[in-house]
């Protein structure tokens, strides 16, 4: 590593994913704090809050609907499915979004500690938790970005390709997701309307999971990075008392040495604190809403469904397990490092 890295090498990808959102998930340190976000944030934001909550209120239409009349029950349960991954996406937005205060003062202590120099950085290994964080999460947006975009893209394509292009055979339109709507969209210049609402919605509950995902795993990589520094400056440390003539003097050294040491060490502790404030609510909604779903795309998927169906059902099935694994992983390795 020839040049330094810098803090924010860890939160790119994130911040990216906010940002087409509409969200800033804290102040930079240093940066002069805007008194408002700018018209253009706003608005990708607002728009997209609205847009998600109105469907997700239309899918649990068309559920309870679906559930009185006894009617397209398997199509219910997928529906079912769809709501536990906006439920997902919405509270961890909304947590990120209502925590900001603190996650900008956390950012700004674990920034205090982030070693600045190239000397430092090689002390630390943190080329190599960079390179290790980077591929994980970059497969992970991936991961998640074929997914949403596989269910947004396929009705439509279908559409266009064999009944518009190729005219091989009647598909009509259909929409990315069960919604229950109040007219008749088929046939209707509303319908595209409709399905950019659909794919819109869709995205921006997918690109708040990545954010919020990607950035705790940020977090929490720098964290275990730190504590293995702990180990590794304890391991290879020679105590000064028995080295110098004074023992006086030696013996200073060592105690302000394991001063910075113990200091060094409660920050870590302060910081992971911290991070479980602000995550430990929507990691245990995750959990919850994860299982349902989970639970029930593995139900449609033993049911007996078309190729194409049980792809999509295969994808958002290894989707959702990689999504409760990512955040398992890294929890357990915080863990490890702490004890």
């Amino acid at each position: 590593m020839s040049n330094a890295a810098k803090f924010d090498d860890f939160f790119k990808l994130s911040r990216f994913f906010y940002t087409t959102i509409g969200i800033e998930p804290y102040n930079e340190p240093g940066v002069e704090v805007k008194k408002s976000k700018s018209f253009a944030a706003n608005l990708i934001f607002y728009s997209g809050v609205i847009n998600l909550n109105y469907l997700l209120s239309m899918e649990m239409v068309y559920v309870a609907v679906a559930f009185v009349r006894g009617e397209n029950i398997l199509e219910a349960i997928m529906c079912l499915s769809y709501i536990g991954f906006v439920i997902v996406g919405e509270s961890k937005m909304f947590f990120v979004f209502l925590k900001k205060p603190i996650l900008s003062e956390f950012v700004k202590r674990l920034v205090s500690i982030f070693p600045q120099e190239v000397k430092l950085q090689k002390s630390c290994n943190l080329a190599s938790y960079l390179r290790q964080y980077s591929r994980v999460t970059i497969f992970f947006a991936l991961l998640y970005m074929i997914l949403i975009w596989t269910y947004n893209l396929y009705a439509i394509t279908q559409y266009v390709l064999y009944e518009k292009l190729l005219k091989s055979r009647v598909v009509g339109q259909q929409l990315p997701y069960y919604t229950y709507n109040w007219w008749d969209w088929q046939g209707h210049w509303s319908y595209y309307l409709l399905y950019f609402m659909h794919a819109f919605a869709g995205y921006t509950s997918a690109a708040g999971q990545i954010a919020s995902d990607i950035l705790l795993c940020g977090f929490v990589t720098q964290i275990i990075m730190h504590f293995h520094n702990i180990s590794h400056v304890l391991t290879n440390y020679k105590v000064k008392i028995d080295q110098a003539k004074n023992r006086q003097v030696g013996l200073s050294k060592d105690m302000a040495f394991l001063k910075d040491i113990i200091v060094y060490h409660k920050c870590l502790l302060d910081l992971s604190e911290q991070l479980a404030s602000v995550f430990s609510l929507p990691l245990l909604l995750n959990f919850s809403a994860s299982s349902f779903v989970i639970c029930f795309v593995g139900f449609q998927m033993t049911i007996g469904v078309e190729p194409d169906t049980l792809v999509k059902l295969f994808l958002f099935l290894f989707s959702s397990t990689a999504q409760v694994y990512l955040i398992c992983h890294y929890s357990q390795m915080l863990m490890d490092a702490v004890s």
